[in-house]
């Protein structure tokens, strides 16, 4: 197994590749999906533990947006993270399998 150092000395990735790769329309939407998650889990999470001290049908009504609104932002928070890992994972994979096959 080669050592990490000769990898890296070897490897054709420098800053300018690596900030082209951050924006690349695909990472670039799992990134913003990602922090459309993050905004929305505090406001969902705020609307669904802390409803205003109005009762009745109006109280259960905000609790469940408050809920629908912490279950899309947990779905785009995690699916944003997990979907660039998965990226970034299966191209360096892609990248090192082309640089080894000499």
């Amino acid at each position: 197994m080669a050592e990490p150092e000769d990898t890296l000395a070897r490897s054709p990735v420098d800053f300018d590749s690596a900030v082209a790769y951050a924006l690349h329309p695909e990472m670039r939407r799992l990134i913003i999906l990602y922090l459309v998650g993050t905004l929305l889990l505090p406001i969902g999470l705020s609307m669904f533990v802390n409803p205003p001290f109005i009762g009745g049908l109006a109280q259960i009504v905000r609790q469940i947006i408050g809920l629908v609104i912490v279950l899309v932002g947990a779905t785009f928070f995690f699916g944003g993270v997990v979907g660039a890992a998965f990226k970034v994972v299966a191209d360096a994979n892609i990248l090192a399998a082309a640089l080894f096959e000499d």
